[in-house]
């Protein structure tokens, strides 16, 4: 999350760009040997790596059961614990990560302490522990707070984006995009674009489809699978917008 990067997509929407895991395999899974560079990255909104890598550092992503991590505690005590600080207030805690926590500028030392008030981390509320870790328990003040308001919504961004250099010395860049927003009233983006292209692959298996009616566990990145998926999943309204820059 320390690499992340400006990244543009369209008009409006302005992320960050990090590289998520190793891309090298890619290269021979779509069969593009000639491709020099190949990025599979996230797109995050600005201050989201940070503050995500803050929370690594403290501990906070740490999935092992700690026998000192019980009901009754606080927020604050819970840092004092994981720190090993003299007290548990506010300003001892805020000190104790502003030391611990390397920062990548210091706007974001100051961001995270913020946000870490507003998701209620450093306050005297009691913490839901949940199965004796630090991640679940995290995870559970997190579905607490940011859980959607009547009316909110979320977004999937995803783009493919291809620098392409031909034979004669000129360039293009082609783009192939997907905005989706949620519906207030049903299906959140994630939900539907990640729920309806599964159900799909699995109803292409049941109804015995040629190309997924072969033994063992397949990627989808044959064209001609890849081919069937995207047509049925444009009938449900997930499409990709296609666009070249040159």
């Amino acid at each position: 999350m320390s690499k992340a990067e400006p990244y543009h997509v369209k008009e409006g929407h302005d992320f960050v760009a990090y590289p998520n895991r190793d891309s090298t395999p890619f290269r021979d899974f779509y069969k593009i040997p000639e491709a020099d560079t190949i990025i599979r990255g996230s797109l995050r909104f600005h201050g989201n790596p940070e503050f995500v890598d803050g929370l690594r550092q403290l501990g906070w992503l740490d999935a092992t059961p700690k026998d000192w991590l019980v009901s009754g505690m606080t927020w604050l005590a819970v840092h004092q614990r994981m720190m090993g600080t003299s007290d548990s207030r506010e300003i001892t805690i805020v000190n104790a990560i502003s030391s611990t926590v390397k920062w990548y500028n210091a706007q974001a030392s100051d961001d995270f302490v913020t946000g870490l008030r507003q998701l209620g981390l450093l306050s005297h509320e009691i913490v839901p522990v949940k199965d004796d870790t630090l991640l679940d328990t995290l995870c559970a003040q997190l579905e607490k707070r940011l859980s959607f308001l009547p009316g909110e919504r979320d977004l999937v961004i995803l783009q493919h984006k291809f620098v392409i250099e031909k034979a004669d010395g000129s360039a293009e860049t082609r783009t192939s995009t997907l905005e989706m927003y949620g519906d207030p009233q049903g299906y959140s983006a994630m939900a539907k674009s990640v729920g309806v292209t599964c159900g799909i692959a699995t109803q292409l298996i049941i109804e015995r489809h040629p190309l997924f009616n072969k033994p063992g566990v397949h990627a989808p990145y044959d064209e001609q699978v890849c081919h069937v998926l995207r047509e049925a999943v444009e009938k449900e309204g997930i499409t990709m917008i296609e666009e070249t820059h040159r």
